[in-house]
């Protein structure tokens, strides 16, 4: 029960903060914050667990701060606003050509620049056993992504599908969108052997779309439930829509075809989809 005291508090109080403005809603800050801080942690870590290694199963020499032959791995200190990339030596001491494909300047920046994206979404929504992403250096569909000092082969493709794989489009029912009228993507094949590759792929229009991990030493550390929950943001199906309107892979089928997994997997209903904007 109020006193008098409490009423003459209260209006006292009420009198004072009248006019003011109201309290900024302090979640979204809290979150910016969360997202900033984990950025900077795996930052630290990726830049203090390397330092020359080998990636024993994918057979790649990795040379920390380097720009010669093998891996030039971004430099330590600070937030991580970019994500440098890598040069992978297929064969131990043989430097790969620059631009293989003869692009042009300006499609080799366009195709790095979507390779930052990816990785930076990456970098946000995989679990935080990941502790490093890096593009691979002329290869628009490889990153290197770091977990437990350990470096695993990673592929986030969106390729023109081969004309076996098109054949879907003139098998749809009559009532489904047509490839190029549908804007979803559509489940695929599932793959998940831990100890080979987790695979989990997709179709949006005339594109085949793959994300994929493979093992390394040890293995794979993420799920197929980590890749769908990639999948899932927007923000993703937004780079594959701009990668299948200006497809940056040769035509062909998936960079590593996946068997279907029966059932598919908790949590991840077959034909799911998202619309893009």
């Amino acid at each position: 029960m109020d006193t008098d005291d409490t009423t003459l508090l209260r209006d006292a109080m009420d009198q004072a903060t009248d006019g003011l403005p109201p309290l900024p809603d302090l979640a979204p800050l809290a979150v910016r914050e969360g997202r900033r801080r984990r950025a900077r942690a795996r930052m630290a870590v990726a830049t203090t667990a390397f330092g020359v290694v080998t990636a024993g199963a994918l057979g790649l020499t990795l040379l920390a701060g380097t720009t010669g032959p093998g891996v030039s791995m971004p430099p330590a200190g600070g937030g991580r606003t970019s994500y440098p990339p890598v040069v992978v030596e297929e064969t131990p001491g043989v430097t790969p050509p620059d631009n293989p494909e003869g692009l042009s300047e300006p499609e080799r920046e366009r195709r790095a620049q979507h390779q930052q994206k990816m990785a930076a979404l990456l970098d946000e929504l995989l679990p935080p056993k990941i502790t490093g992403i890096s593009p691979v250096k002329d290869r628009t569909p490889e990153y290197r992504i770091t977990a437990g000092g350990e470096t695993f082969r990673m592929v986030a493709s969106v390729r023109p599908d081969s004309d076996a794989g098109l054949r879907r489009c003139e098998n749809k029912p009559k009532d489904a969108p047509g490839c190029e009228e549908d804007t979803q993507l559509r489940t695929g094949p599932i793959s998940e052997w831990r100890t080979h590759r987790v695979t989990v792929q997709y179709w949006y229009r005339k594109s085949v779309v793959e994300l994929s991990v493979y093992a390394g030493k040890t293995e794979v550390p993420v799920t197929a439930r980590h890749l769908f929950d990639v999948a899932e943001d927007p923000r993703f199906l937004e780079l594959v829509k701009d990668a299948d309107a200006h497809p940056m892979e040769a035509k062909g089928g998936p960079v590593g075809p996946a068997d279907f997994f029966p059932g598919g997997l908790p949590g991840a209903a077959s034909g799911k989809g998202q619309r893009a904007r």
